[in-house]
C-alpha cells in the first residue's frame, strides 16, 4: 500500500458520562484541530516524599481502583505481580499484573507499554468504566500503530516523549537539572593535539543501526563527500573502535567512551525517526561531554535547548555541501565554534523553560541511572482513577453530582508523521535495491493505520477475543 499522505483521523468528545465505546461512535463524527489489611512495606522513594509507599495487602478487598498492567512478563515495577497497594500521596490504588482481574468491577486503569502494544493480545471485552493508559517513551518506529489518532483516541492517559502528552518525559535523557553542565568540554588546545596525533577528522558518527525510518545514512554519506567524518559504527564504517568498546549500546556511557567522543569538536546526532519532541540520547550525550551536535530530528528541538547557540541544525542548510561548509567554517574559526558551547560556562544556560521543566518535572532518574517515571506515571493515573470513582459514587448517592468528562489523548500526544527520505522524495528512488526502500517504511506506516483501524473496530463490535484481531484486519 503506497500512500503518501499524512492521513489524521480527528476527535472530540461531548458526554458526560464514561462510556468508552459511545465516544468512539461519538468522536468518528467529529474533528479534532491539533494546535487495616496494609501490612510488609516494600518501598518508600524520595522522590515522592514520605506521600509515596508500596505495600502488600493479604485480602485485597479494598474498595479502591486497580491499575491492571497489561505489559512483559519483565515490566511491571512491583515485586509481587499480584497485587501490590500504591500509596500516592492521599490516594490509593492497586497495582496488579494479574489478568484475571480484568473483569474485577474495580479495574479501571490499564496499563500499556508502546513497543509492546500488541492487537492480537487486547484487555478484551473492554468494559465501558476501563480507561486505557499509554507508556511510550522510545522510537515512534517501534510500533506504527502508535503514531495515528484513530489508535491514540482510545487512549484516555499518555506519558510519552511528547509534551502535550498526561505526564510528558520529554527530558528523559537529561538525567538530572545539571547534567548538560556538569561535564566540562577538554579546551580546544587539546582537542586539537588529540585530533593531530590520533589523526582524528573534526566529526564523528557513532551508528549501528542502519536503514531506519529518518533515512539518516543517505544524507550522512552525503556529507562525507564534503568534510571528513569518522564513523565508528557499522553504518558508513570507516574508523575501528577498540574492541573491548565495539558495541555502542553497551559502552556509551563508559568513561573511555565518553572520553573518545569528546576529542572530536563535532557529533553528528540523527534520530532514528523524525518527530516532535523525540530527542534521544544521540543529542544529549554530545551536549553532557562538550562536542557540539549536528543535530536532525525532532523539528522542534532548539525548544530544549540550553540557550538558542548550542546545536546545528541540519534543516537550517539548503544542502549537505551547505552544512559542510559551515562546519568547516566553525572548525577553523575558534571564536566562533565556542559559541557553542558558552552555555557550559557559569550561568550559560538561558533557556526558561527547560530551566523550570527540569525543576518542577515529576519524575526523576536515580542515581544508579534506573528511570522511576513508570512508577510516577502510575501515580497520576492513580489519582485520575479516584477522582472519577470518587464522583461515581457520589452520583449514585445524589445525582445533582457532577460527573467528570470523558478524558481521551489525541494525536498531538505520540503521533508522528510517515517516514520520509533525507534527500529528495520517496517516489525520486527509482531503484529497487535501495536500502530505505526496500525496508518499506512508508508501507509499515500505514499498515499501523490499518492496524489501528481494526482495534478501533473491535471495540465498537464489543469484540470479547483478541485472537479475531486479524479477521478485523482482513477487513479493512
Amino acid at each position: 500500500m503506497q500512500r503518501y499522505i499524512y492521513v489524521v483521523f480527528l476527535s472530540l468528545f461531548a458526554t458526560l458520562k464514561f462510556d468508552v465505546l459511545a465516544e468512539l461512535q461519538y468522536s468518528d463524527r467529529h474533528s479534532y484541530s491539533e494546535d487495616d489489611n496494609l501490612n510488609d512495606v516494600h518501598h518508600m522513594y524520595s522522590d515522592y516524599g514520605s506521600n509515596y509507599h508500596t505495600y502488600t495487602d493479604k485480602n485485597g478487598d479494598m474498595d479502591i481502583p486497580i491499575i491492571l498492567w497489561w505489559t512483559s512478563a519483565s515490566l511491571y515495577p512491583h515485586p509481587d505481580r499480584q497485587g501490590t497497594v500504591i500509596q500516592c500521596g492521599d490516594v490509593q490504588c492497586y497495582s496488579s499484573a494479574n489478568r484475571k482481574q480484568l473483569t474485577d468491577e474495580r479495574t479501571r486503569g490499564i496499563m500499556f507499554y508502546g513497543t509492546d502494544f500488541d492487537p492480537t493480545d487486547l484487555p478484551l471485552p473492554r468494559a465501558s468504566q476501563h480507561e486505557w493508559a499509554l507508556f511510550h517513551e522510545e522510537s515512534p518506529l517501534n510500533n506504527f500503530i502508535l503514531n495515528h489518532n484513530i489508535f491514540l483516541k482510545l487512549i484516555n492517559h499518555t506519558a510519552t516523549f511528547r509534551r502535550e502528552s498526561d505526564y510528558p518525559i520529554t527530558t528523559q535523557n537529561i538525567y538530572h537539572p545539571d547534567f548538560l553542565t556538569i561535564k566540562q568540554p577538554l579546551p580546544l588546545t587539546v582537542k586539537n593535539e588529540k585530533r593531530k596525533k590520533n589523526n582524528l577528522a573534526p566529526v564523528l558518527y557513532v551508528q549501528s543501526h542502519c536503514e531506519v525510518p529518518s533515512d539518516r545514512d543517505r544524507y550522512i554519506e552525503e556529507l562525507m563527500k564534503h568534510i571528513d567524518v569518522d564513523s565508528y559504527g557499522s553504518c558508513l564504517h570507516n574508523k575501528d573502535l577498540p574492541d573491548h568498546l565495539v558495541d555502542p549500546a553497551s559502552n556509551f556511557e563508559k568513561d573511555e567512551f565518553l572520553e573518545l567522543i569528546q576529542s572530536y569538536k563535532f557529533h553528528l546526532a540523527f534520530e532514528n525517526a523524525i518527530c516532535k519532541d523525540y530527542m534521544t540520547e544521540k543529542l544529549m550525550r554530545p551536549l553532557h561531554i562538550g562536542s557540539v551536535p549536528i543535530y536532525r530530528g525532532s523539528p522542534n528541538a532548539k525548544d530544549w535547548m540550553p540557550n538558542d547557540k548550542s546545536i546545528i541544525l541540519v534543516d537550517d542548510f539548503e544542502s549537505p555541501k551547505e552544512l559542510a561548509d559551515y562546519i568547516k567554517y566553525l572548525d577553523t574559526h575558534d571564536e566562533a565554534y565556542e559559541k557553542y558551547l558558552e552555555f557550559k560556562k557559569p550561568g550559560g544556560v538561558k533557556n526558561k523553560m527547560l530551566i523550570e521543566h527540569l525543576a518542577n518535572r515529576k519524575w526523576h532518574v536515580n542515581i544508579d541511572g534506573s528511570m522511576e517515571y513508570f512508577r510516577g506515571f502510575e501515580c497520576h493515573i492513580c489519582h485520575k482513577l479516584n477522582e472519577r470513582y470518587t464522583l461515581e459514587k457520589a452520583h449514585e448517592i445524589d445525582p445533582t453530582v457532577e460527573l467528570l468528562p470523558p478524558k481521551t489523548a489525541n494525536v498531538s500526544h505520540l503521533g508522528c508523521p510517515q517516514p520520509y527520505t533525507s534527500l529528495g522524495h520517496p517516489e525520486d528512488i527509482k531503484n529497487t535495491s535501495d536500502p530505505w526502500r526496500k525496508m518499506e517504511w512508508v508501507e509499515m506506516y500505514w499498515e499501523g493505520f490499518d492496524q489501528a483501524r481494526a482495534v478501533r473496530n473491535m471495540l465498537l463490535n464489543h469484540e470479547t477475543k483478541p485472537s479475531k484481531y486479524k479477521k478485523y484486519l482482513r477487513k479493512i
